[in-house]
């Protein structure tokens, strides 16, 4: 009796009983040796996402969650005082009008128990500094304060006297230091028709008994 036997043929791999190929695809060495690689990837991913998610103790946590990190800014403000000083000038004392209203002052009164004077002769005729033309009438009157710088009127009477050289021209007398609206003295029509140098004196004395005289120079030309 014979026996024959087959001889596969070559580059085909023999066949296991189930019908698999002996050199199947999930059993590739490099297939194998790349199987650790990847479970190691796989567990850095989802180290990396539970870190993230803080969901690992922070003592093994590869990536904790962000810290937001808040800046405070402090702004300290200085404030500036502006301080305005206003200057107040104290006024002068004007001197009293003319008409010798009897309500001026006077900023320097005198000593004790004496008289402040002043004449004021009118503008009528006045030609220059001190000086009035020849036949005017311009008119004249004084101011008179005690040694509270209070201005008097009335209890103060005047005693007016107008000299060319040494000659009287004119004697006047009033009833009170002030004219109330019109000169104290008034030049009579002949009395400045000469030119040359006149004197206009004025002597008061008071219901108290004080006295005081002031005269004034001027020229007629």
């Amino acid at each position: 009796m014979s026996r024959t036997t087959t001889t596969p043929p070559a580059g085909k791999p023999d066949q296991d009983n189930d019908g698999d190929k002996q050199f199947a695809w999930h059993r590739h060495p490099a297939l194998i040796a790349a199987i650790p690689a990847v479970f190691t990837l796989i567990g850095g991913v989802l180290a990396i996402v539970l870190g993230q998610a803080d969901a690992l103790p922070a003592a093994i946590n590869p990536a904790p969650p962000p810290t937001t990190v808040s800046a405070t800014q402090t702004i300290t403000a200085t404030a500036t005082s502006t301080v305005t000083e206003t200057v107040t000038a104290t006024p002068t004392t004007e001197p009293a009008s003319p008409t010798g209203t009897g309500t001026g002052s006077v900023s320097n009164p005198p000593a004790p128990g004496a008289l402040a004077i002043s004449i004021r002769i009118g503008t009528g005729g006045k030609i220059g500094p001190n000086e009035w033309r020849t036949g005017s009438a311009p008119g004249a009157n004084a101011d008179v304060f005690d040694d509270t710088g209070r201005q008097l009127n009335r209890g103060c009477y005047p005693t007016w006297t107008l000299k060319r050289g040494s000659a009287v021209i004119q004697t006047i007398r009033g009833t009170a230091c002030e004219g109330n609206g019109f000169s104290m003295f008034n030049f009579q029509p002949e009395a400045l028709k000469t030119p040359g140098t006149y004197h206009l004196t004025v002597s008061v004395v008071t219901d108290g008994g004080v006295k005081g005289t002031a005269t004034q120079d001027f020229t007629v030309t």
